[in-house]
C-alpha cells in the first residue's frame, strides 16, 4: 500500500470519523488503538466508520455511479468543462478519480482490518460482537472485489499497518483475490443476521451477503478469468435470497427512488443502500451526489422549494429504444423533462433523446430543509432484489439453460409494465427463447431495469463486449446526434483494450516497489 494510505491509517483509523444512521452520529476523536475498543459503544463506532466509506461521495454515494460507470451503451457524461477523466478515456495512472477509488478502498479495507484486530478484548454482548466481525468482514471482501473488479490483481492486506515503511507489496494475482473475497463472505454469511432481524438497508445482512455473492460470482464467472464453474454458485446465492422469503419486488417501480430520496427503509427491495442523511451541513457531512449530479437538470437557487440539479448522466439512443411501448419504466429512469429556476419543468421534444437526463433520483421528492445546492440526504442502491432475481435467471440459464430461468425474468419485467409481479401475462411475459436469445434478453432487461445503477460496465466487461458496445456507441452517435452531443462519440471512439483495467494510481507506483503496472499503461 502507498504511503499516504498507511500514514492515513495510522494516524486516523484507529477510529473512523464517519458513521451511518443506524450508529451514533456524533463524531469522534483520534485516540490510539490501545485505548480503544474497549465498549461495545467504541466498536459501533468503529464499525460505523469501515460502514461511511460506501456512503461517500467518492465512491458509492457518487463517483462509481455517476463518474466511473458514466460511459456505456446506457449513459454517457453530458458535461463539457470536464474534458479529462475517466469518462473521456483519456486518463492515466495520475487521474484523481483513478487515484482516489483505490485510496478509499484500501481505507476501508485499513479500517476493517484494525477493527478485527482489536475486537476480541472487547468486553461486548457475544452475539452482537459475533455480527461486528462478519459486517467488518463482509466488507473487506466488498472493498477487495471492488478493488478487483477496477484494477486486477491488487495486494491483499489482512493486518493493520504496523509502519509507514512497510509499503512494498506485492500485487496478488486477481484469482486468488477473488478467493479470499469468496471465502470471506462465507465466513460473513455465517456471523451476520437476518434482514428480518435488522431491518434497515443499511447494514449488512444475510441477504446482502448473499447478493454480493452472486454478484461476484457472476464477475469471476466471465471476462477476463472466465471460471464459467462459478455460475452455479452465483445460481446457489441468488437462490438463497430468492428462497428466503424475506423480498419481494416493490409493485411501484418509481417509488424505489422516491423511498431513497425521502429515507423510506425499503428493505425487501433494496437489499443493500448506502447510508446518506443530511444535507452535508454538520461534522458527518453524510450528503451524497445522487439527485444532484446525476439528476434532472435544475438551476434552482432556491433551497426551500427544489435542488439544484447538474444532470451529469445522459441517456443514449440503445437504451431509450430498449424500452417497448407500455414499459412505466422508461419516463421514471430516463426524465422527459428538465427544471428552471423556478422548478417549473419543461417537457423535452419527443425526438430529442441525448439531451434526456438520467430520472431515477429526483431532488423534488427531497423532504429536507434547507436544500444544499450540492448534497442530497438520497440513499443509493448497491443491490436491489430486482438485480438478484436477473442475476438468478442469468446462472440458471448459463448452468441448465433457460427453461428454469424465464419466471425470474418475467418478475422483473411484469413489474415494469404496471402488471402483478406473481400473475403470468402473455402481453409482457418472455417465453420460448433458446440460451444464446435468452442470454441477449438478460443483457437488455438488466439495462432496462438497473441502468444508471454502476452495474453497466462491470456487466458489458464480464460479458466481453464492452469494447463492441462503446464502438456501436461511437457510431450510433455520430449518425444519430446532433454536433452539440458528439464529444460523447469522441469519447467512446478512444476506448481501447487497456481500458477493461483501470492503471495502478501513479503515487502507488512511485512508492511500492513491489508493484507491476497494468498492460497498456
Amino acid at each position: 500500500m502507498q504511503k499516504l494510505i498507511s500514514i492515513t491509517c495510522l494516524a486516523l483509523l484507529a477510529l473512523a470519523t464517519g458513521c451511518s444512521k443506524f450508529l451514533d452520529r456524533k463524531p469522534l476523536s483520534t485516540v490510539s488503538p490501545n485505548n480503544y475498543y474497549n465498549t461495545e459503544s467504541e466498536v459501533n463506532s468503529a464499525l460505523a466508520g469501515v460502514y461511511s466509506i460506501c456512503a461517500m461521495e467518492f465512491m458509492w454515494g457518487g463517483r462509481i455511479p455517476i463518474r466511473h460507470n458514466a460511459s456505456t451503451d446506457e449513459s454517457f457524461y453530458s458535461v463539457t468543462n470536464q474534458l479529462v477523466g475517466v469518462w473521456w478515456f483519456n486518463y492515466d495512472g495520475s487521474d484523481p478519480v483513478v487515484t482516489e477509488m483505490w485510496t478509499y478502498l484500501y481505507t476501508g479495507i485499513e479500517r476493517a482490518n484494525m477493527l478485527l484486530a482489536n475486537i476480541e478484548k472487547t468486553q461486548m454482548d457475544a452475539g452482537r460482537k459475533k455480527a461486528v466481525i462478519g459486517e467488518a468482514r463482509f466488507l473487506r471482501a466488498w472493498y477487495y472485489f471492488t478493488l478487483v473488479q477496477y484494477y486486477g490483481g491488487v495486494p491483499l492486506k489482512t493486518e493493520p499497518s504496523s509502519s509507514v515503511n512497510n509499503v512494498d507489496i506485492a500485487r496478488n494475482s486477481a484469482e486468488s483475490v477473488y478467493a479470499f473475497v469468496e471465502a470471506e463472505m462465507k465466513a460473513a454469511e455465517e456471523l451476520v443476521g437476518e434482514v428480518t432481524d435488522i431491518k434497515t438497508t443499511e447494514r449488512i445482512s444475510k441477504s446482502t451477503v448473499r447478493a454480493a455473492m452472486a454478484r461476484m460470482y457472476l464477475q469471476w464467472a466471465g471476462e477476463p478469468l472466465k471460471n464459467t464453474a462459478k455460475y452455479a454458485d452465483a445460481r446457489a446465492a441468488a437462490l438463497k435470497v430468492v428462497q428466503s422469503g424475506q423480498h419481494e419486488l416493490n409493485p411501484d417501480y418509481k417509488q424505489i427512488y422516491i423511498n431513497e430520496c425521502q429515507d423510506v427503509n425499503d428493505w425487501k427491495e433494496c437489499i443493500w443502500e448506502t447510508g446518506n442523511w443530511g444535507n452535508n451541513s454538520d461534522a458527518n457531512r453524510l450528503g451524497g451526489r445522487h439527485g444532484n449530479e446525476n439528476g434532472v437538470r435544475c438551476t434552482s437557487s432556491n433551497d426551500q422549494e427544489i435542488g439544484y440539479a447538474y444532470g451529469f448522466n445522459s441517456t443514449t439512443y440503445k437504451l431509450y429504444h430498449l424500452y417497448a411501448a407500455g414499459d412505466l419504466r422508461r419516463d421514471w429512469a430516463i426524465a422527459n423533462y428538465t427544471l428552471n429556476s423556478a422548478g417549473v419543468k419543461a417537457p423535452i421534444g419527443a425526438t430529442s433523446i441525448y439531451n434526456r437526463n438520467c430520472g431515477k433520483w429526483r431532488r423534488e421528492y427531497e423532504l429536507l430543509r434547507p436544500l444544499n445546492k450540492n448534497y442530497t440526504p438520497t440513499n443509493f442502491p448497491i443491490i436491489r432484489y430486482a438485480d438478484v432475481l436477473l442475476m438468478l435467471a442469468e446462472a440458471e440459464n448459463e448452468v441448465s439453460g433457460p427453461a428454469g430461468a424465464f419466471e425470474y425474468l418475467n418478475m422483473v419485467r411484469r413489474r415494469g409494465y404496471g402488471k402483478p409481479i406473481a400473475t403470468a401475462d402473455p402481453a409482457v411475459d418472455i417465453t420460448g427463447l433458446g440460451q444464446v436469445a435468452f442470454r441477449q434478453e438478460i443483457q437488455d432487461e438488466r439495462a432496462r431495469e438497473l441502468c444508471f445503477e454502476g452495474v453497466r460496465k462491470m456487466d458489458l466487461i464480464r460479458w466481453g463486449i464492452y469494447l463492441e458496445a462503446m464502438r456501436d456507441q461511437a457510431l450510433e452517435i455520430r449518425a444519430r446526434a446532433t454536433n452539440t452531443y458528439q464529444y460523447a462519440a469522441t469519447a467512446a471512439e478512444r476506448v481501447s483494450e487497456r481500458h477493461l483495467m483501470y492503471p495502478i494510481p501513479a503515487i502507488e507506483m512511485s512508492l511500492n516497489k513491489s508493484m507491476q503496472q497494468n498492460p497498456g499503461w
